[in-house]
């Protein structure tokens, strides 16, 4: 069961899949240094994550500016995540 993902340095991504849907386990997502992502999964695949207790994003410019709390358009894919930190340690 895979509870634990690092997503780092896959500079060319812009989006991650949908197929997130079947790490149904998912407890800690990290994304790091992808230079170019910008999206997210969908909120209905977001949402059914319904482990995912803790996201960090880091180094990841488009997408902090995305996830921006409350006003970012990625935001509403991962309010309902207990510890977001985004570019912070």
């Amino acid at each position: 069961t895979l509870r634990n993902l690092t997503i780092c340095s896959f500079h060319e991504i812009e989006a991650l899949p949908d197929s997130f849907r079947n790490l149904s386990s998912l407890e800690h997502l990290s994304i790091w240094l992808c230079d170019k992502l910008m999206y997210l999964p969908s909120v209905d695949v977001m949402r059914s994550l319904s482990k995912l207790e803790i996201i960090l994003i880091l180094d990841c410019p488009l997408l902090e500016t995305r996830c921006e709390r409350e006003s970012g358009p990625e935001w509403s894919k991962i309010s309902h995540i207990p510890h977001v930190s985004i570019n912070d340690w």
